[in-house]
């Protein structure tokens, strides 16, 4: 019998050290195909002429690496529990605090030192073949929300090495989800101010936010194919889409603001149930400079729509570009 699609999966384990291998204890819901790819960096020597047509008579792998292409299926979505594997490649080493149900996590990374981003032990395959990967991590990732929609976690995620294994036993889990609609957005002329703005109401219907973490594999002269370790040697760079309903709000907010090149604060904020003495909720805050909006640049039952995109920005006020806070059930990451 070949493997079918209700059999396919993907599962992460927490790495106390970054390339040992551990068993998964976190099953994920992606997209049922595409999990992986795996490179082994392979060159067939086609320029060796032969005096022959065909020049190619043999392989030569020069490295191994493996690229996680995880999405979220759009039935599915993300939950709040699992917002702490995208928002640990901002900062690593980070736990639930709170005597409650209700754990608060605070992801703040350094701008001038390192962030110590988790490494996770990845599983994948279907009933025919488990395979597994060490020291994955995150390139990037992307939330994104629409008013209707579940909000959904896209993360390109690179591995050492894919060996065959034994799966994981690991329990399934019905994470609470987050409901695009959730989602709502302040604004303010400083961070500290965030707090005390209001949310703005008839005005947003989607976005997203990708994040690139700067992490980049790095491979050395040391008999291994795979690489040694990872370094945070790129910049920690993001990019805000928001659609917003055609109001002055949207003119004074993101035309002129664009215009003036004047840095902005924002906080997206989702809330959910009850939990605890408190409720889910997920929230980013950030520093950003708007690009010049697309005006009018859609339209839904007949509401014109502003598309706008901002880049992340660094606020030596506040010190920072991002913060992202969750409160969910988890007290350590599975």
């Amino acid at each position: 019998m070949p493997g079918t699609q209700l059999f396919s999966y993907l599962q992460l384990g927490k790495e106390s050290t970054p390339g040992t291998a551990v068993p998964a204890t976190r099953m994920l819901y992606p997209d049922g195909t595409g999990l992986w790819g795996l490179d082994r960096m392979r060159t067939r020597h086609d320029s060796a002429n032969r005096g022959t047509r065909t020049n190619i008579t043999h392989a030569t792998q020069q490295g191994v690496i493996v690229r996680i292409p995880f999405s979220t299926a759009s039935d599915v979505g993300v939950s709040f529990d699992e917002l702490i594997y995208p928002f640990s490649q901002l900062k690593g080493g980070q736990t639930g605090s709170g005597a409650g149900a209700d754990k608060t996590w605070t992801f703040t990374p350094s701008q001038t030192g390192a962030n110590n981003q988790e490494a996770f032990t990845a599983e994948y395959g279907d009933d025919i073949q488990n395979y597994e990967a060490e020291y994955c991590q995150a390139s990037d990732w992307t939330l994104s929300f629409g008013v209707d929609d579940l909000t959904q976690l896209q993360m390109n995620l690179f591995g050492r090495q894919s060996t065959k294994s034994t799966k994981t036993a690991v329990a399934a889990n019905n994470g609470v989800k987050i409901p695009g609609y959730l989602w709502t957005i302040k604004f303010a002329t400083a961070q500290s101010g965030l707090t005390g703005a209001s949310v703005v109401s008839n005005f947003l219907v989607g976005g997203s936010l990708n994040v690139q973490t700067g992490l980049v594999p790095r491979k050395y002269n040391d008999g291994l194919a795979y690489f040694g370790q990872s370094v945070e040697a790129a910049a920690l760079r993001g990019t805000l889409t928001l659609q917003v309903e055609s109001t002055a709000q949207a003119v004074s907010q993101f035309y002129d603001k664009a215009a003036a090149d004047t840095v902005d604060f924002i906080r997206l904020k989702a809330t959910g149930p009850a939990l605890g003495s408190t409720n889910y909720s997920a929230q980013i805050d950030m520093a950003v400079s708007y690009d010049d909006p697309e005006v009018i640049g859609a339209e839904t039952d007949g509401v014109n729509l502003y598309n706008v995109t901002a880049q992340l920005v660094y606020d030596p006020t506040w010190t920072n570009s991002i913060v992202g806070t969750v409160v969910n059930s988890l007290a350590a990451i599975p």
